[in-house]
């Protein structure tokens, strides 16, 4: 089951509501593969997140700024749930901390010139409860749940007052990342990969494809080819 994309592609009027600074700089990196922001532009595009800007939106600032499609893509990505009648169980607020977080986890790893494969711990947090109220899950998999449930209640403050961890709340023990790792790394995966396929079926990075390989065209024809590129995807 997919969250409906709002937009495809940013228009002039959304782009009125960006600091025309920001604009200009982004517009800089266009085209430049070369050039990387700046971290004073990266805590603008934090700062615009965390005004609820449209991940639509965002998507067109990253591909501006010259990040890897990938980012793109995975940013612009709709939110991946479990096909269930429960799907109406996960809170507003989970879904906005689903893509707050998948936002963070993409400039991390821009910030340190990598692509990672893992969604983040809330999203499979949100995809893994519809399933929760369907039927017993497996021990492991009942065990990333919890886990995951720690990890996003506390990084987003859920906890009731005086609570320190979701353990205690349930009166259970304490779940270390060691424990249901594996499990997390097979779903993360797994859903990173069918947001970043879904997104790219939308269209998103076709058009900078197609430019790119038009520059390459010119440069150098006896480079190119017309077999597509593929990657192993979800």
């Amino acid at each position: 089951m997919w969250e409906t994309a709002l937009e495809e592609t940013c228009t002039v009027d959304q782009l009125s509501f960006i600091p025309e600074e920001l604009v200009r700089t982004l517009q800089k990196n266009a085209g430049n593969e070369d050039t990387r922001c700046s971290s004073s532009t990266l805590e603008m595009l934090r700062l615009l997140a965390s005004l609820d800007v449209p991940k639509e939106l965002l998507a067109c600032m990253l591909e501006m700024a010259g990040f890897s499609i990938h980012h793109v893509r995975y940013l612009a990505g709709p939110l991946a749930l479990h096909r269930s009648l429960w799907g109406d169980v996960i809170p507003t607020w989970l879904k906005a901390a689903c893509m707050q977080d998948r936002f963070d986890l993409i400039l991390s790893e821009y910030e340190q010139d990598q692509v990672g494969d893992y969604a983040t711990p809330t999203e499979v947090l949100a995809y893994m409860m519809p399933a929760s109220f369907e039927a017993p899950m497996h021990r492991d998999y009942s065990d990333l749940y919890i886990w995951a449930g720690n990890e996003v209640m506390r990084k987003h403050n859920k906890l009731p007052e005086g609570a320190d961890n979701f353990y205690e709340l349930i009166g259970g023990h304490a779940i270390e990342f060691k424990t249901v790792k594996t499990e997390f790394h097979d779903l993360s995966r797994s859903i990173r990969q069918s947001v970043v396929k879904h997104a790219a079926q939308q269209g998103w990075g076709k058009r900078r494809n197609r430019a790119k390989e038009e520059a390459l065209a010119v440069v150098n024809p006896v480079q190119t080819t017309d077999q597509p590129k593929q990657g192993s995807l979800f």
